[in-house]
Formats: structure tokens, sequence, C-alpha cells
């Protein structure tokens, strides 16, 4: 549940592209609506199923199904893009737990 200008909107959990550290709070970006959620990037990952989502970054969270390629970038660190085209690092500390949760 979100809330979102004084409604609840229920948000499925798969349809939630990537997640954004703000604060003690994170942006849920779900195809073109964006909602902000009190959660801190801990508290979210911890919810999720590791299996279908991964922190990236210390502030990004992606959900694995829409991942469409990784690019090398710098200093050890890649481009995860994604199917709508939106562009996030995979820092190199957490390259190898991406790897192995994806299986490559």
């Amino acid at each position: 549940m979100v809330r979102s200008e004084g409604k609840v909107i229920f948000v499925k959990v798969e349809s939630i592209d990537w997640i954004q550290s703000a604060g003690n709070y994170a942006k849920l970006h779900v195809g073109k609506q964006i909602y902000t959620v009190r959660s801190t990037m801990n508290q979210l990952e911890r919810m999720l199923d590791p299996r279908r989502f991964g922190r990236i970054h210390r502030s990004a969270i992606v959900n694995f199904d829409r991942i469409k390629e990784m690019q090398p970038w710098f200093s050890g660190d890649w481009l995860v893009i994604l199917h709508d085209g939106t562009r996030l690092r995979l820092s190199r500390s957490y390259r190898s737990s991406l790897q192995s949760k994806l299986g490559s």
C-alpha cells in the first residue's frame, strides 16, 4: 500500500521496476509513476523476494525481470539498463551478489 495525494494505492510488488533511495524514504518506480514511501532501502530489501529483487547500489534496488542488459562502465562498476531505457549504476560491491542471483 502506498499513500499518494490523500489516497491509498495498492501497488503490486511485481509491477515495481526499481526503487531509489531518498534518505528515510524510498521512491518506487512503477512504469511512469513514482510513489514515495517512508521506508529505508534496508527495510525494503528485507521485505522483497531476493529471487526477484536485488540491491545493485546503496541507493538502488532493481526488479530482475526489468533488466534488459548490463554494460561495463568505469572502475569496475557496470550500467544496468532496464527495458524502458532507464540506466542504473551497478557498483562493484554489489556486482558479485547480483551475478550469483542471476546465475551468471
